[in-house]
Parts: structure tokens; C-alpha cells; sequence
């Protein structure tokens, strides 16, 4: 099959919490690109000089350890080169035009759309990993969708009340929006904030999975608490090497940059300011996709398949060519694993 022969695509990267007991190994037993193997075998020998474990070896390891695998160093690190790994393969199975990401995905999304190489996305992996640590506070997940992946009105103003209710019980208790995820809700804030919300939002089960949960593991990223860290990053990443996308790329804002308009400086900006304080609109990343780009597949790449779902739901929210059905979306394969 000739490259102008492969179906089209836009590539997904996920976010924290990906990387889990079934991932283990998944970097090792990757065919990696040279670029990608001299970046990881860097980045090893950079961590072991600062006395941490080498990602080849906690990927290696022949057991998951939560305490260890899902430290946010570690676990950021490793999401980072499993991601990698997978698009290379997808970028050999289709003609990929278009990258996006969740979250930490963003990064990763900069680095698989060739602004950045594999060394300096993982300084920005790393960096901001560990700068992120200093935030207090942390993430709910809560859904707005039942069972048919289909928008619950009553849901959506549910979740509005409460972020309200918390907001009014004082400053301790802030709360705000940090992911719209599809038909899921990532809400973020101060430790009496998350407590609040816990506390307060409706239980709610969609398949075998009851909301709402805390992320564990996971700051109050893309809310106002994380300004201290965005002052940080700006400090120690402004000369961080970047350039423009190889292919359309699109951010949590939902804005489309393109190969021969994106200005490096505005994305570096944007990585550094307002993507880590203001709300991360997933949501809007694959509506835009989805009408600018008009792919024949939507690839969410590993590690995991934590954005199958949360794609699926803007899909059939979409109706994107004829599918509102649930059951129709899965036989269709438009959504799918790399």
C-alpha cells in the first residue's frame, strides 16, 4: 500500500494514569525508531546521573509496582516513551494528518507532530513533572453520559450545581473545571475543594465504573493553583528548542496549527502559560479534528485505551459520518488502538 493509498488519521496521545500493570514491558517489546532509542538511552543516563531508576528498567521490571510505576516522575516519563513508540507504529500504518493530546498527551503531541525531538519532549516531560509536584491539591472524574455514551443534560447541570455550591463555601474550597474529556468531567482543586466535590457529586455508574473518583496521584493541572508552576516552567524551558508541526496539530484550546502557519514561539507560550492554568478542552481538540480534518480513523495511542471512551462520546455527540449509536461506533472501527 503507497502512502497516498493509507487511510487518513488523527493520532491521540493520552494523559497521566495510562501507563499501568498491563502496559509493563509494552516500551520494551517496541520496535523503536533510532531517534526514539537514543532519546530514551539519553534520558536513562540523565535520570541515573541524578540517582533515579532508568525508564528501560522500571519498564523492564517483571512486576508493577503502584509505589514506584506510578510515581508522577516516573509514570510521566514512561507514558511519554510508550506514546512515542506507538506512533511511530501508526504512523507507518496511515497517513496521519493530525496529532492531539490529553493533558500530559499535549507534550508528547508536540514531539510526535515534530516540533520538538524526543530529547527535548522528554525535558518538557520531565521538567514539568517534577515542577508540578509543588502544586497542592488534586483531580475528580466525574461523567455526563450514561450507558449509550449519549450527553445527560440533567448530569452536565448537576456537576455545574455543585462546582458552584463548593466555589461558595470560601477560598479553601476552590474548584474549577481542569478537563472536559469528552462526556467525562475532570475537576480540580484545593484539598478541602476535592473533598467537597467527592462529598457532594451524585454517584453515578456507567458500565462497570462508579463516579465520581480522585485521580491518584494527580495536582489540580490546568486550574489557577498551578500558577506558580507556570511561572517555573517559563523560567526554566524558555530557550527549549521548538519549531513547527510536521502535520496539523491541535491544542487544549481546540485551536488548529498547521505546518506552514504555527508560530513555535505562541505554541512554546501556550505549553508553558496558559495550558497549564486554564481549562484543557479535550473535547474541542477532537470536535476540531473531526470537522477541519474529517479522518478515516482516530487513533488513540498507547499506553492503555484510557481515550477510546472520551473520543467515542464527541463522535456519537457529533454524529460524525451518520454514527449516534453506541453499538454502531464499535462495528464502524473508527476509534481505534495503537
Amino acid at each position: 500500500m503507497t502512502a497516498a493509498e493509507r487511510p487518513t488519521a488523527v493520532l491521540f496521545c493520552p494523559g497521566r494514569g495510562s501507563y499501568g500493570k498491563e502496559e509493563l514491558g509494552c516500551i520494551r517489546r517496541a520496535p523503536l525508531p533510532d531517534a526514539i532509542a537514543r532519546a530514551l538511552a539519553d534520558a536513562d543516563d540523565v535520570r541515573r546521573a541524578a540517582g533515579q531508576p532508568a525508564l528501560a528498567d522500571l519498564d523492564a521490571a517483571p512486576t508493577f509496582r503502584p509505589s514506584v510505576h506510578l510515581d508522577g516522575r516516573n509514570a510521566s516519563e514512561l507514558i511519554y516513551f510508550a506514546t512515542l513508540a506507538a506512533s511511530a507504529r501508526a504512523f507507518e500504518r496511515y497517513r496521519v494528518v493530525g496529532v492531539a493530546g490529553n493533558s500530559l498527551g499535549w507534550y508528547s503531541a508536540l514531539a510526535v507532530a515534530g516540533c520538538l525531538s524526543p530529547f527535548d519532549g522528554w525535558t518538557l516531560v520531565s521538567t514539568m513533572a517534577r515542577l508540578q509536584e509543588a502544586a497542592s491539591g488534586g483531580q475528580v472524574m466525574t461523567t455526563t453520559v450514561g450507558d449509550d455514551w449519549l450527553p445527560d443534560p440533567a448530569r452536565t447541570v448537576a456537576v455545574d450545581e455543585v462546582l458552584d455550591a463548593v466555589n461558595r463555601a470560601g477560598p479553601d474550597t476552590f474548584v474549577a473545571p481542569s478537563i472536559r474529556l469528552g462526556g467525562h468531567s475532570v475537576l480540580a482543586g484545593t484539598e478541602a475543594g476535592v473533598a467537597e466535590l467527592l462529598r457532594r457529586l451524585p454517584k453515578v455508574q456507567v458500565g462497570d465504573r462508579t463516579f465520581p473518583f480522585r485521580l491518584a496521584g494527580h495536582g489540580p493541572f490546568h486550574t489557577p493553583l498551578c500558577a506558580e508552576v507556570a511561572a517555573r516552567a517559563r523560567a526554566g524551558l524558555a530557550g527549549l528548542p521548538c519549531g513547527a508541526p510536521q502535520v496539523h496539530l491541535i491544542d487544549g484550546f481546540g485551536r488548529l496549527h498547521t505546518p506552514w502557519s504555527a508560530d513555535p514561539a505562541e505554541l512554546l507560550a501556550y505549553t508553558l502559560g496558559a495550558q497549564v492554568v486554564e481549562t484543557f478542552d479535550f473535547t474541542a481538540a477532537v470536535r476540531v479534528a473531526l470537522r477541519e480534518l474529517n479522518p478515516d480513523v482516530l487513533v488513540c495511542l498507547g499506553p492503555g485505551t484510557s481515550l477510546r471512551a472520551p473520543v467515542g462520546h464527541v463522535v456519537l455527540r457529533e454524529g460524525y459520518r451518520g454514527l449516534r449509536a453506541r453499538q454502531a461506533l464499535f462495528d464502524s472501527g473508527l476509534v481505534a488502538a495503537a
